[in-house]
């Protein structure tokens, strides 16, 4: 989300919160008369204008603190000697992709991490190489990437899904020239 969206947002929420509390007081007869001539529902149907307001008031209340809740934490910890260790997913990202790119047929390797029940689970991106047998190449990122995250962060890897994205294009050579017409 972008910070013109949280601003008109934020805008939309607060005027929506004043419309309840207008409809609060207005369905309470706080405001007295006036409000009758020009909503005559309100004077007839306080109950419904105060189950409205506090409808109104509980949704902008939940858009207004919509991202405030706890971040997700982008780390795990592990029990050191003498305390708590905490490795960074971008560090686990960066040991995977190291490994990845070094399995014969793989072009390009990106690596998503998250917290799994056990340890981390990985989401593996990758871009091969043409006339690769890409099963066994998967089940190599796969050993690999786990065997390399494991023995080098301590981190317990659950699971590790390879998504195969595209086949890599051939480059051309430097010595062809392109067909000019």
């Amino acid at each position: 989300m972008s910070i013109l969206d949280r601003i008109l947002l934020v805008l939309l929420t607060l005027g929506s919160l004043a419309v309840a509390v207008l409809l609060l007081l207005l369905g309470a007869g706080v405001l007295g008369s006036w409000p009758s001539i020009v909503i005559t529902d309100a004077a007839t149907y306080p109950m419904y204008t105060i189950i409205v307001a506090v409808v109104f008031g509980l949704f902008a209340l939940r858009f207004l603190f919509y991202r405030w809740a706890r971040p997700q934490e982008d780390y795990i910890m592990l029990p050191g000697d003498h305390g708590f260790i905490r490795i960074s997913f971008e560090t686990i990202r960066q040991l995977s992709n190291r490994t990845g790119k070094s399995v014969r047929g793989v072009q390009e390797f990106d690596t998503r991490v998250r917290n799994g029940q056990a340890g981390v689970l990985l989401a593996v991106r990758v871009r091969v190489m043409p006339d690769i047998d890409i099963t066994q190449m998967s089940a190599e990122i796969q050993q690999a990437v786990k065997g390399y995250v494991e023995q080098t962060a301590g981190v317990t890897v659950e699971r590790i899904t390879v998504n195969v994205v595209e086949l890599a294009s051939h480059t051309p050579n430097k010595n062809t020239r392109a067909w000019a017409e």
